[in-house]
């Protein structure tokens, strides 16, 4: 009896021991089992990191690629305004002035006999105090390119006033038919001294500069260099503008010609977006005696009015860059050249603020267009060649008995609100 308990007991025994070992491989198998499935997961998680990781640098490396392009288009404009950024007190300043002697321009002509002050020697003298500075423009951006390319600045300075050279002046305005080295000069001397010109003729004189004091042997040393930009690089660039200006002049001059008689309504709106463009070139020149003659023959002119509109497009885009502008200095920069501009001095709204943004250029540029369009469906035109494209202006175009000067600043609004509204909604807020 007792061997059978025992046997039944060791029997209980095995059979428990059995069963421990079953649970302890099944639990060892769950185990394995999980681990493999952790290191899947941990798999499936590492192949779903890399191909976000792949598609991230796929992006970026587009993003990039997309900006490097964008950067590349953008470049000449923000150097533009590089320039012009250091100018811009100067600018300022000179164009507060301005304002304040149109106001009395303004002022006398509505008095019964013209002031004796207006011709008198001291206003001939504040006159010029106000004019200096952008008489002056073309010396002022050459020494403004020349310092940021590290280039010499005196050098920059006396080919920025070549064309201010009185003897240069007397030249170019003779009425004959200019030539440099038997190669035709295009009779406008303010084309040469267009900012973009200018920019241009210093940069290809600072690569030379450079190259040439770095081959030059020590005696030579800052002689040598400037004395080739001066005697070689400057001829060249006088070479290679004159038959451009030339050529461009009468094409230009044809093409206003024919739209002014048979489509004056798409000339006008064409004109109103490129006139930015066409300043930078020193090409909005050629307008003027086409005003002149349209004047002459007509009593009035539908062709000057561009400046106007294409002006205030200018003070619209620079508001909302100064709305827009993160920064306290450029946001007071911005207010004033857009004051500015709606005097007619565009320079500081167009160089220096709006220049920097495709949306703010591109603004002005769409209202200058819808400004000229509603002009030219209006047939707004303007009784008397003078001003500077400003508020001021306004007199040139009342007219009895027609609402022609109604229209005139309703087509202004138009110009400033659609120029600040979409430079507004295109831009960042962003510290510039």
């Amino acid at each position: 009896m007792e061997n059978n308990k025992e046997e039944k007991k060791e029997k209980k025994e095995d059979q428990q021991k059995r069963e421990q070992k079953q649970v302890q491989e099944q639990q060892q198998v769950q185990e394995q089992q999980q681990v493999k499935d952790q290191k899947a997961g941990r798999k499936f998680e590492e192949g779903n990191e890399k191909n976000e990781m792949n598609q991230e640098k796929e992006g970026q490396a587009e993003f990039q690629n997309n900006t490097l392009k964008a950067n590349r288009a953008s470049r000449l404009l923000h150097f533009v305004a590089d320039v012009f950024r250091p100018l811009m007190p100067v600018l300022l300043g000179a164009a507060v002035l301005k304002c304040i002697l149109g106001l009395i321009v303004v002022i006398d002509s509505f008095g019964e006999q013209e002031s004796s002050f207006m011709n008198s020697q001291t206003w001939m003298i504040w006159k010029s105090i106000g004019d200096s500075a952008f008489y002056l423009l073309p010396v002022l951006v050459a020494i403004s390119t020349a310092h940021r390319l590290r280039s010499n600045l005196y050098v920059a300075g006396a080919i920025g006033g070549l064309m201010l050279y009185p003897q240069m002046v007397q030249l170019m305005a003779s009425g004959e038919e200019v030539h440099f080295m038997k190669v035709p000069l295009v009779s406008q001397a303010p084309f040469y001294s267009a900012s973009l010109w200018v920019i241009a003729a210093i940069a290809i004189v600072s690569w030379v500069e450079r190259h040439v004091e770095r081959l030059s042997p020590e005696w030579l040393k800052g002689i040598f260099a400037p004395a080739l930009a001066l005697g070689l690089m400057v001829p060249v660039v006088l070479i290679v503008l004159g038959p451009l200006g030339e050529w461009s002049g009468e094409q230009l001059s044809k093409g206003i010609n024919s739209l002014l008689s048979d489509s004056p309504v798409l000339l006008l709106t064409l004109l109103g977006a490129l006139i930015p463009l066409l300043m930078l070139m020193g090409m909005h020149y050629w307008l003027i005696p086409i005003a002149i003659n349209e004047l002459m023959m007509t009593g009035s002119t539908t062709l000057l009015p561009v400046m106007l509109f294409a002006f205030i497009a200018q003070a619209g885009a620079a508001l909302a860059a100064g709305l827009r502008s993160g920064q306290t200095q450029s946001r007071k920069m911005s207010f004033w050249a857009s004051g500015a501009a709606l005097f007619g001095v565009t320079e500081p709204a167009m160089y220096a603020v709006n220049m920097r943004s495709w949306a703010t250029f591109g603004g002005a540029m769409l209202g200058g267009a819808f400004g000229g369009l509603y002009f030219g469906l209006l047939s707004v035109k303007s009784l008397a060649i003078g001003g500077t494209g400003s508020l001021l202006d306004l007199p040139f175009y009342v007219e009895e008995g027609t609402l022609n000067m109604l229209h005139a600043c309703i087509g202004i609004f138009i110009a400033y609100a659609i120029s600040a509204v979409f430079a507004y909604m295109l831009m960042r807020r962003k510290v510039q």
